[in-house]
């Protein structure tokens, strides 16, 4: 692989595992939307009173909805998903490496590159982030 492949990758892996360990250390799910509290819509969480709120407005219910939606089980399965992706992502690029084609040819390791650049633009803002990872 080459150096800015593996850097992208390292990089990916160690913003996803950050993430990770945010999720974490949350408070388990499933957090759920349950209307309007004292103070405005409330999310809660699956422990007795855990949970947070948000304005008595529309947006505080979007607020809400997107809040509960954003769980530790659905986080850690995406994470999942895209560490998978990764993993395949970088035992392709070895095969290739070696000379060999697999079921997955070099159209194919472009669509995950493709991804994999995708992922990585979300944490742009990260002091490592570099602008040659950007997809064209």
């Amino acid at each position: 692989m080459t150096q800015t492949g593996d850097d992208l990758v390292q990089f990916l892996r160690a913003r996803l595992d950050e993430d990770e360990q945010l999720a974490q250390a949350a408070t388990p799910g499933p957090w759920t939307q349950s209307g309007i509290g004292d103070y405005g819509w409330t999310v809660s969480f699956s422990q007795p009173g855990s949970g947070v709120e948000t304005a008595d407005s529309d947006q505080g219910r979007a607020d809400a909805d997107f809040i509960a939606s954003h769980d530790p089980a659905r986080v850690l399965a995406e994470i999942a998903s895209k560490m998978s992706i990764l993993t395949d992502y970088t035992k392709e690029q070895w095969v290739m490496e070696q000379g060999h084609r697999t079921g997955w040819t070099e159209g194919g390791q472009s669509v995950r590159e493709y991804l994999i650049k995708g992922w990585a633009a979300l944490y742009e803002s990260h002091p490592d982030y570099r602008q040659e990872w950007r997809r064209p």
